[in-house]
């Protein structure tokens, strides 16, 4: 894959999942990579990535977790990403205005269709034009391609899998949303508070003030408590902040990293999880 994992970016130990913008700026011509603006039609319009196709991505939530739900899912994932000419082969840019989890969350969701290549654009299209770098208001002629995807259920966790698993060892729960959510303050499902026994990291504490992603010394001061051979299921409302944290993980080597895809809007509305507050 050229370039796109770049060596010692930012010094983190795995930094396959994220590329700088001056390596991404070297990409735009590449016909095997695909840039994907993940902002509203109408900030797309306005100027975006040349070539770069534009899929709001924060229209697509889901909540059902069980078996049947997850290959539901993930067949019309397939088919919305083999729309906009992405295949199990492709390679991927992810992009918003800053390194936010929508762009984290396309990245998420691709390696959990079975392609690895998706990468979020460090600092997104803010970054890219405090570099001057050009910008275009054209939307590309796209060929529909087949998706063969293959779910990698080592990336995703469901209810079941989480509600089972709660109190043994080698478990840690990172709840990925603002801490008035987490404490119960905020009531967003008909249940109010955590998962027992989760730890509270917000999801935007990962990122500096410029919208970038912050170094791996800087993430592993934040995330350092964490054994790194445990599994670590992260969640939030609904799936997009808990990709963006599962993502950060990567970076920092957690390769038993899952993001749990329902989140609260499926554990604080199921009638038999228990909360913590």
């Amino acid at each position: 894959m050229r370039g796109l994992a770049e060596k010692n970016y930012k010094g983190y130990p795995d930094p396959s999942h994220v590329v700088s913008v001056e390596e991404a700026s070297r990409l735009v011509e590449d016909k095997k990579v695909v840039f994907v603006d993940t902002r509203n039609y109408w900030k797309y319009a306005k100027g975006h990535v040349p070539g770069a196709v534009n899929l709001e991505l924060y229209a697509f939530h889901w909540f059902d977790t069980s078996k049947e739900g997850l290959e539901i899912f993930a067949r019309e994932m397939a088919r919305l990403f083999g729309a906009y000419g992405i295949d199990e082969k492709k390679q991927v840019v992810f992009y918003q205005n800053d390194s936010g989890y929508d762009a984290a969350r396309g990245v998420w969701l691709l390696e959990f269709l079975g392609n690895r290549r998706g990468r979020m654009l460090d600092g997104g299209l803010r970054a890219w034009k405090r570099r001057g770098l050009r910008l275009s208001k054209t939307d590309p002629d796209v060929a529909r391609v087949r998706f063969e995807s293959k779910p990698n259920l080592r990336v995703v966790c469901g209810l079941e899998e989480l509600a089972g698993s709660i109190g043994r060892a080698g478990l840690r729960i990172v709840d990925a949303r603002a801490p008035g959510e987490y404490d119960g303050t905020f009531k967003r499902a008909l249940k109010a508070g955590h998962v027992p026994g989760a730890v509270n990291i917000e999801w935007k504490r990962a990122m500096r003030r410029d919208g970038t992603l912050k170094n791996a010394r800087q993430l592993a001061a934040l995330y350092g408590g964490l054994p790194i051979q445990e599994k670590v299921v992260t969640y939030c409302q609904s799936g997009f902040r808990a990709a963006h944290s599962w993502l950060v993980l990567r970076l920092l080597g957690y390769e038993k990293a899952r993001n749990y895809l329902g989140s609260w809007y499926e554990w604080g509305n199921a009638a038999k999880t228990s909360v913590e507050k």
